[in-house]
């Protein structure tokens, strides 16, 4: 009888245990999917780093705490956090440009942009993020940041490729009117790659994890459909009132 209640005991653990094993496997595949997915999506987690001491080299309109770019002022902050590799992205820059300049004209917004470099390894070889980002910091200091970033944008490369090279980051340069060879030089140098590691990780310690994130005096903006500017018009809107 003992020997019964043992051999059945055993198998009420081996049951369990199966039980556990197979839950696992399902939530390591749910996870699985929804990484890819969010990949798919141009949205991608980025690594909580905690950020090390800002660089002497910020580009020019740098914010206070120069882990960010000031393009306006204005009563209502919006920040905005974008990688130029991320596809959702580009679409969302494209949406909010039209209302953002709107708001610029009545001086209605303090637009603090964070280019961020979260996809630096979905290009390969890997790097396309900092070298994009810093190109667009050579630009604020020519005054053509936003646009230098619509430029980038337009000509966004595909995910898991070489990206645009350094000649075209040149160019594109020239395409949206800057003169001069502090440009070019500022580029082939790399000058700003340190402040976009810096813009990053303090976007990550922040408690920012996707691409794009977009914050209206603090508070997150929904912007992943596709009604992403009336739901930013309306943020701003409420701050404003």
């Amino acid at each position: 009888m003992q020997s019964s209640t043992d051999a059945q005991v055993r198998e009420m653990v081996h049951q369990r245990r199966r039980r556990r094993r197979t839950l696992l496997v399902s939530l390591a595949a749910v996870v699985t999917v929804l990484g890819a997915a969010l990949i798919g999506a141009g949205l991608v987690r980025a690594t909580d780093t905690e950020p090390g001491e800002a660089p002497e080299e910020v580009p020019a309109g740098g914010a206070a705490d120069r882990a960010g770019l000031v393009t306006s002022e204005g009563p209502v902050r919006v920040d905005l956090y974008l990688d130029y590799l991320c596809p959702e992205c580009r679409i969302t820059e494209k949406a909010l440009a039209p209302e953002l300049e709107k708001m610029r004209e009545r001086g209605e917004v303090r637009v603090v942009h964070h280019p961020v470099a979260f996809l630096d390894d979905r290009s390969a070889p890997a790097g396309y993020s900092t070298r994009a980002a810093s190109a667009a910091a050579c630009a604020a200091d020519q005054d053509t940041f936003e646009l230098y970033t619509a430029a980038l944008f337009d000509e966004q490369p595909p995910e898991q490729g070489p990206g645009l090279d350094t000649d075209r980051l040149v160019a594109l340069g020239r395409d949206v009117g800057i003169t001069g060879a502090s440009f070019e030089r500022c580029v082939r140098d790399g000058t700003y790659r340190p402040w976009v590691t810096y813009v990053s990780d303090v976007a990550a310690s922040r408690g920012v994890a996707l691409t794009p994130t977009v914050k209206v005096d603090g508070k997150r903006v929904e912007v992943s459909g596709p009604d992403r500017a009336e739901a930013f018009v309306r943020a701003v809107e409420e701050s404003l009132s």
